[in-house]
């Protein structure tokens, strides 16, 4: 008797059946569960509560805190893998483009090691302060570094254009000479290598870090710092001043700002925006199929307010939103004055800030930018600070 292919009705029909039975199945698996403490995450928020955090300067605080800063400064560099280059990276191309508004954007692909290759855009307005400081532009998880100077490559960045997401277009009005991060595993350096690929952009990349001893954080925190070498060793050409090197970012742009500043002291000044919170309560406790601010281990030494202490006596800045369903601005206040306790330790318990704004989890660029002015106004400068930071 030759085959004959069901019909449409009969193939649906079979898969109804099919998706009925197995929905029957899921449902008496979970009738007979009952016990939430079944829970893989039970194990996890049970020993939450008994982490040993062993360096949380709050619980410490009697030490000095420069020493502290060095131990804890260390332990959080081997935790994430962080490896800082012995050397200024290579400039591989370097081209110009023109911008609106009499602002033009400069890329270099640098290499500062085998096996990495980081694209930066510089992006400055003509006649800019010189030397000026650099503002270091990091986006969170986005489709690319251009959204910073505001290029629209995909459909979802139309609405972050509209949203504020240019950094590097705001820093540059600002008088700074902004330098706009591809990230690893966003943009130019999605994934190519291997097929297939895993849906979410950075859990690849995650993964195969951890395989090696490190993080994907560690991993994006030491590229900063490679692009930090290259400054430096720049800074005369570029006409920039590098002891005035500063970081900002959104989510997880934020993070790699915020550690960054704390694992590299060139970097003078933080504006981290919605990627404060502490970790038992944040990315501890909620679904992460990406992996982007796991650090293996940071719970047996530090939680985040240490993260932030390290910053100190440098400026730190963070803008949070009441209604943000992943960092809410009461996780970052509850943080922020915890690492006052480091602050006031070194007397400068004014130059760390964390702003409250109604809303959810997105950027905001007047409250971000008039607050981070309001805590360097309060910086000790030796002379005449330059004229930076006003409102074009």
């Amino acid at each position: 008797m030759p085959f004959r292919i069901p019909s449409p009705q009969v193939l649906k029909f079979f898969l109804a059946q099919r998706v009925a039975a197995w929905m029957g199945r899921r449902r008496r698996m979970d009738a007979g569960l009952g016990d939430p403490a079944l829970s893989p995450s039970a194990r996890h928020f049970a020993d939450y509560e008994t982490a040993p955090l062993k360096l949380r300067f709050v619980a410490q605080q009697q030490v000095d805190a420069k020493k502290w800063q060095a131990l804890a400064r260390a332990k959080l560099a081997e935790l994430c893998g962080y490896a800082p280059s012995t050397g200024v990276p290579e400039a591989l191309r370097d081209d110009v483009f023109a911008l609106a508004n009499g602002m033009s954007r400069r890329r270099i692909y640098l290499k500062p090691r085998p096996g990495v290759v980081i694209p930066i855009h510089l992006v400055e307005r003509s006649g800019r302060p010189r030397p000026s400081s650099v503002m270091i532009c990091l986006q969170g998880t986005n489709s690319g570094a251009h959204l910073s100077w505001g290029e629209v490559r995909f459909a979802a960045d139309i609405e972050k254009r509209s949203d504020g997401y240019d950094f590097a277009i705001q820093a540059a009005e600002r008088g700074y000479l902004a330098v706009a991060i591809e990230q690893s595993c966003f943009g130019e350096r999605t994934e190519r290598m291997i097929s297939p690929r895993s849906a979410a952009p950075c859990v690849d990349a995650t993964m195969h870090a951890l395989l090696l001893g490190r993080s994907l954080l560690g991993e994006r925190c030491s590229d900063v710092s490679a692009v930090i070498d290259w400054l430096t060793a720049s800074a005369a050409d570029l006409a920039v001043d590098a002891g005035e090197i500063h970081a900002m970012g959104h989510s997880s742009g934020g993070s790699i700002a915020l550690f960054t500043g704390a694992l590299d002291e060139r970097i003078g000044a933080v504006l981290a925006c919605g990627c404060i919170g502490f970790i038992r309560e944040t990315i501890g406790r909620r679904r992460d199929d990406q992996g982007q601010n796991v650090v293996p281990g940071m719970l047996q030494w530090m939680e985040l307010a240490d993260v932030v202490g390290l910053l100190a006596p440098r400026p730190l800045v963070t803008v949070a939103g009441t209604d943000d369903h992943i960092w809410p601005a009461k996780g970052a206040i509850a943080v922020i004055q915890e690492a006052k306790n480091i602050y006031a330790k070194l007397d400068a318990n004014d130059l760390i800030a964390c702003v409250s704004e109604p809303g959810g989890h997105r950027f905001r660029p007047a409250a971000s930018w008039s607050s981070f002015q309001a805590v360097l106004e309060r910086k000790p400068r030796a002379g005449t600070p330059p004229a930076l930071l006003r409102d074009p």
